[in-house]
């Protein structure tokens, strides 16, 4: 496949980070307490749910990762901008790539965000990573428009 190099990493990395954050959720799952902070204004709770709703993220995560999955299979059906029949391969090529770096950095979002959740839940600190849930978040956002100014700068 054209991404390996890509993928290999980001499935290493991302395998870790879940496995860690169900590790983390079941060691820690005695000392959640039954109803937790699902919602937070100005840094304060103004919501609560059980705690179960922990298992909630990773399941979501789960299945972003295979939609988007599906979507990165299939480059051919995304929109594109400046697609000529002499750019055509690079573009579906580097589609996949930003599509694969969504896959992956958009699961590990949610992992990230349900481990702050759950920190937070047993009194932990949670600004590094509810941090890193929001930086992963901006990459998501900001790989598919840094893809669509290089396509608009494409000659041919």
């Amino acid at each position: 496949m054209r991404n390996e190099p890509l993928k290999l990493p980001l499935i290493l990395l991302s395998t870790t980070i879940l496995l860690y954050h169900t590790f983390h959720l079941f060691y820690l799952w005695s000392e959640i307490p039954d109803t937790i902070a699902i919602h937070f204004n100005k840094g304060e709770p103004d919501q609560w749910g059980s705690k179960n709703i922990l298992f909630i993220m990773p399941i979501v995560s789960t299945l972003i990762w295979f939609l988007i999955r599906l979507l990165a299979k299939k480059p051919e059906k995304l929109n594109y901008v400046n697609l000529t029949e002499g750019n055509k391969k690079i573009q579906y090529v580097k589609a996949e790539k930003v599509m694969v770096l969504i896959q992956y950095m958009g699961a590990v979002t949610f992992i990230f965000a349900n481990e702050a959740f759950l920190r937070n839940a047993v009194g932990m600190e949670s600004r590094l990573p509810f941090s890193i849930a929001l930086g992963l978040l901006c990459i998501c956002f900001i790989a598919p428009i840094y893809h669509l100014f290089w396509a608009a700068t494409l000659k041919n």
